[in-house]
């Protein structure tokens, strides 16, 4: 799972934004999310206080903007409701309650500040733009998207409100009209690396992977510190099928964010697929060190051993695999292959024959059985599971060569010869060893028989 902390800071008509962090996660497409939070300058709006009340409102007010400016959220909202108890429509007051509550993370509280200051000011640009961003992080798209579109209405030209319109639109489903907001976003800050990366989410989702890889990349030349413009890199590569340049940006993204071990095992995966076994097997040990209850991590495992044909180790891991899920039928087989690798011929026959319970229609399973049988030479018990395989569309040539040996095992010798003689038809050079000692048996049986 993919996550990242993230600051940025800007500028509305000389006022510094205050960015609150958000986190943003990946599986096979990134969603991002960043937050931001514009506070107007703490002061007193005209009003007609009553003479006994009004002396301490420039106080509390110089107190607040001291605290806000310190981020001592507390003491701002302790300060700003003092305020309004003396100047109940201050729009300002109630717009810097607002922040202050966003700070204390007081949704509830901070939305109800932020409603409160747009029915004294409609028009306020930051009120709409820190709502809708509020809104945004509770999940209530819609209602955002209307904010932010105010926002956009009243400072056209306000790139964040561009940035966070498009993010609005695209929570809502409405991927075309989100790439127009982020497009404008871009017209009028071409060297903004977060919405060059946010447009390359929206292509990747689009499967637009050429113009998502292009995103991604201006976003890495404007934001070098953001290692999710690797990761959006990878995957625009993958996408295109690229895969061994997806590999190096996947690797550079798990440098920065080695905790990412749905990431990695995407790379395990690249790597599986490019026969690339040992570097699989590298990355695929840091997600069961993090994590060894990963379900499928520890069978995954045993698949690149048995590739690796480390087969104790394969066995180790199977093993392990089976203890945690015991009715994965697939797990029991690919064990029993592995057992059947290490001559353990009984403990294969076990754990076929309990992978078949489990799904019988797994023919590798049956396969299993029929051969661990005959390796421990228990031939009338072989006999019939390669007969039932021998009828099956396409048979391979070798089950034929084991059909002929369990027969001559047991002194069946037309049965033997048959067996032999269809395998040698069938085989053709593909398995000289036993195509070899066939002729070599055929020819005595045909002795023996002409007896």
């Amino acid at each position: 799972m993919l996550a990242i902390s993230r600051i940025t800071e800007g500028r509305v008509l000389g006022e510094k934004h205050r960015v609150s962090c958000a986190r943003w996660m990946c599986s096979v497409v990134i969603a991002a999310a960043v937050s931001l939070i514009v506070p107007l300058p703490v002061r007193a709006q005209a009003a007609r206080p009553s003479p006994s009340k009004s002396a301490d409102v420039p106080t509390l007010l110089k107190t607040a903007s001291d605290a806000l400016d310190r981020k001592d959220f507390a003491a701002a909202v302790k300060a700003l409701t003092a305020v309004l108890e003396v100047e109940p429509e201050m729009s300002a007051a109630w717009f810097n309650l607002g922040y202050a509550y966003t700070g204390l993370k007081h949704v509830e509280e901070a939305e109800k500040a932020y409603r409160k200051t747009l029915a004294l000011q409609p028009g306020l640009f930051e009120a709409h733009l820190n709502l809708g961003i509020l809104l945004m992080e509770t999940k209530r798209a819609a209602d955002a998207a209307s904010h932010l579109e105010q926002a956009c209405a009243l400072r056209p030209g306000h790139v964040l409100a561009h940035l966070y319109y498009a993010r609005a639109l695209l929570a809502e489903d409405k991927p075309e009209d989100a790439r127009k907001q982020f497009e404008e976003a871009l017209r009028l800050d071409p060297s903004l690396g977060m919405g060059h990366f946010d447009l390359g989410q929206l292509l990747l989702r689009q499967k637009d992977f050429a113009g998502a890889l292009t995103a991604f990349t201006h976003a890495a030349e404007h934001e070098p510190s953001l290692p999710q413009a690797s990761l959006g890199r990878a995957l625009a590569l993958n996408g295109l099928n690229r895969s061994s340049e997806a590999a190096e940006w996947f690797e550079k993204y798990l440098e920065a964010e080695p905790q990412d071990l749905e990431t990695r095992l995407h790379l395990v995966r690249i790597y599986l697929d490019a026969g690339q076994n040992e570097k699989a097997l590298e990355h695929l040990k840091l997600v069961y060190q993090a994590n060894p209850k990963q379900p499928g991590v520890a069978a995954a495992l045993g698949d690149i051993y048995a590739r690796l044909k480390k087969y104790p180790d394969s066995e180790k891991y199977y093993r392990e695999a089976v203890t945690a899920a015991p009715q994965e039928a697939d797990v029991r087989r690919a064990l029993g292959q592995t057992l059947m690798r290490l001559e353990k011929y009984p403990e294969a026959e076990t754990e076929f024959r309990t992978c078949l319970k489990l799904d019988p229609q797994n023919l590798d399973a049956f396969r299993g059985v029929a051969m661990s049988l005959y390796y421990q030479k228990q031939y009338p018990e072989a006999i019939p599971l390669f007969e039932r395989q021998a009828q099956l569309p396409n048979p391979p040539a070798a089950l034929f060569f084991f059909l002929a040996t369990s027969y001559d095992h047991l002194h069946v010798l037309r049965k033997a010869l048959e067996n032999y003689e269809h395998f040698l038809q069938l085989s053709q050079d593909r398995h000289p060893d036993q195509e070899w000692q066939a002729r070599q048996r055929a020819k005595l049986l045909q002795r023996q028989l002409r007896k």
